[in-house]
């Protein structure tokens, strides 16, 4: 199954060849290909055929001349934003991006202008979705990934005392910037209540699983994703009551408990920031993204070497930054973040219940002059 740069299970990207994670089968010794998509019980077979490098004979593969008004590069451009297209259809079509108007390639597509519509649809290609589907899928693999007997942390304990400590372990959410019932990390407790089948009564709020850390017991720290790792350390340091232990750092210097942190995605500078400064953290996350899942990585194709493609892409990002209008102040007042998303990560991906501020804000942002993202953060 094609996999995101980095560990972890499948997403939902339009892939070159299929527009979804694939299986792909033996391909002819022809240009035609054959891919079956297998996702959360949908199975979609499609046919087509891929991209010639000569635009003539791209248009040829469809039985029909190069119009004579076009050159080579333009056919090629324009069957390659037709394509990203089809492929994101498909992906609808199966159940695994949402209908319109949730994602919305194809009016988001039309915010450039029609020299930039190839790169933009470059970025499409390898934007990633993950459904609710495949979140819960997630949440699953971090859980049971406790008992991989991998490490978990610098100074974390081992395999042993985690299995253990889940037996009596409280679970609590991550928070934001500003907590709110809407916060990520919410979600995610009610999610371990249902699937994970955690008791409701074990399923406190932050304030709350630090008295239970102050008797030892075990907590769980819940959240979709470990970007800087700065929401967690805030989690971690702030200060909760008058009376000591008074934040779960001193909690855990004082009267040690076990402190696991669940998380379905992360990044490895993430990892790396909360090693450092909570290195008795044990991290358990299903999918960690490394430098190849950023924007800079990209490339226009395995076997088109192109030096020139992470300027230009950010010269398309930078020239559409001035389009758009973040809520979050953070953001909008700095151009870098702006740009690439917060810490200028400069991911592509989302979930369907949210998006990550370290996603390109071009993906997400409201705009002006009637600007329409390719959906909302919420």
């Amino acid at each position: 199954m094609l996999q995101v740069s980095g560990r972890g299970p499948p997403c939902m990207r339009p892939c070159r060849r299929s527009g979804a994670p694939v299986e792909i089968m033996q391909p002819a010794a022809t240009t035609s290909w054959q891919a079956t998509n297998i996702v959360a019980g949908h199975q979609l077979r499609i046919e087509g055929r891929t991209t010639s490098r000569s635009g003539a004979r791209a248009y040829r593969h469809r039985g029909t001349a190069r119009p004579s008004h076009l050159s080579a590069d333009e056919v090629r451009a324009d069957v390659f934003v037709k394509e990203v297209l089809a492929r994101c259809d498909a992906l609808k079509s199966a159940g695994i991006w949402p209908a319109e108007p949730l994602v919305r390639p194809r009016a988001w597509l039309q915010n450039f202008e029609e020299p930039d519509k190839p790169l933009a649809a470059l970025l499409l290609e390898h934007f990633n979705y993950y459904n609710e589907y495949l979140t819960d899928r997630l949440l699953v693999a971090a859980y049971r990934s406790l008992a991989d007997g991998m490490p978990k942390g610098s100074a974390a304990p081992a395999r042993e005392t985690l299995l253990l400590g889940l037996r009596d372990a409280v679970f609590t959410p991550v928070e934001g910037e500003e907590p709110n019932r809407t916060d990520s990390g919410n979600l995610l407790c009610r999610k371990a209540r249902q699937i994970l089948r955690v008791p409701e009564e074990r399923i406190v709020e932050p304030l709350e699983a630090l008295k239970c850390a102050a008797n030892q017991t075990p907590v769980v720290f819940l959240d979709d994703f470990i970007g800087s790792g700065d929401q967690f350390l805030k989690t971690w340091q702030s200060v909760r009551r008058d009376q000591p232990p008074r934040s779960f750092e001193e909690a855990s210097q004082n009267c040690p408990f076990t402190a696991t942190y669940i998380s379905l995605v992360a990044t490895d500078d993430g990892l790396r920031t909360i090693g450092q400064t909570a290195p008795m953290v044990a991290v358990s996350s299903a999918h960690v993204l490394d430098d190849s899942s950023s924007v800079r990585a990209l490339k226009a194709g395995p076997t088109d070497p192109d030096p020139g493609l992470e300027a230009r892409i950010g010269k398309m990002l930078e020239k559409y930054a001035s389009h758009l209008t973040p809520q979050e102040p953070y953001i909008a007042g700095n151009l870098d973040y702006k740009v690439f998303g917060y810490k200028k990560r400069g991911l592509l991906f989302a979930f369907s219940h949210s998006v990550p501020d370290a996603t390109l804000p071009i993906f997400w942002s409201p705009g002006v002059n009637g600007w329409i993202p390719l959906l909302e953060r919420t």
